[in-house]
């Protein structure tokens, strides 16, 4: 217990030592999903009625997953003496990657799905009742036949991220390099969605047909990937290398 503690303080300090890329990664994904709601465009691309749609019109693939790689990217600036002058084996290193990955995709899930909360409450408290021929980027409709779970849509966001973001560190390992790294995740997923469309099928499919084995099996999948990051991290020789995480 006090190794887990230890280590989730060591993680702790080092999300505090850029703040400026947690600002900057909320600010843009504030600013995008207000300006879909503003009334007063003359061109309305979609329409949406509960969060959870709202929040998957800036599709995942192209707004949410970079926007998410960027703040992990970022976490992963820490000199590497450092990390190695915390830790006395290189498994409890594997752990400090993990625990990085969980707690900015929880971060970032809790801040998209606040967003959500707050943009879609706007329009149907305030804009809508007021102003009953508005027009926006994303236009609100009161009535739809499709009914979805919210906590059940935000378990699966955070979940679809941390395993994508443990994913992301596993690349980096093989190829110690961040912006390659992430170019081939990027495009991995792009490519998902336009072939075998496995996470919009876990957005939008997955919870009229098995929600709790959904939730099981990528919960798994993601314990499983953490398990391959720390045990990649007992076969690196840190000292050799120029870049730690």
């Amino acid at each position: 217990m006090m190794y887990f503690k230890k280590n989730v303080y060591f993680v702790w300090q080092d999300l505090q030592l850029n703040k400026t890329s947690i600002k900057m990664t909320s600010g843009v994904v504030a600013l995008l999903m207000i300006l879909g709601t503003v009334p007063g465009s003359e061109n309305t691309l979609v329409r949406w009625h509960s969060v959870k749609d709202f929040i998957l019109l800036y599709r995942y693939e192209f707004f949410h997953f970079p926007a998410f790689l960027f703040l992990l990217g970022s976490k992963f600036k820490v000199n590497s003496w450092i990390i190695l002058r915390r830790y006395k084996n290189r498994n409890q290193i594997g752990t400090h990657k993990v625990l990085i990955v969980i707690l900015c995709a929880l971060f970032f899930s809790f801040i998209v799905s606040m967003l959500g909360v707050l943009c879609t409450a706007f329009v149907k408290y305030i804009v809508y009742p007021n102003m009953k021929n508005y027009h926006a980027i994303f236009l609100y409709v009161p009535k739809s036949s499709q009914h979805s779970s919210f906590i059940y849509f935000v378990c699966i966001y955070f979940l679809i991220t941390t395993i994508l973001g443990i994913v992301f560190v596993i690349i980096n390992d093989i190829f110690a390099h961040r912006f390659l790294s992430v170019v081939m995740l990027t495009t991995f997923v792009i490519l998902d969605r336009f072939t075998i469309s496995t996470i919009p099928y876990l957005f939008y499919m997955s919870e009229t047909i098995s929600p709790i084995y959904t939730v099981i099996i990528l919960s798994v999948i993601a314990v499983i990937l953490g398990s391959i990051v720390r045990f990649s991290s007992t076969c690196k020789n840190y000292y050799t290398q120029d870049g730690l995480l």
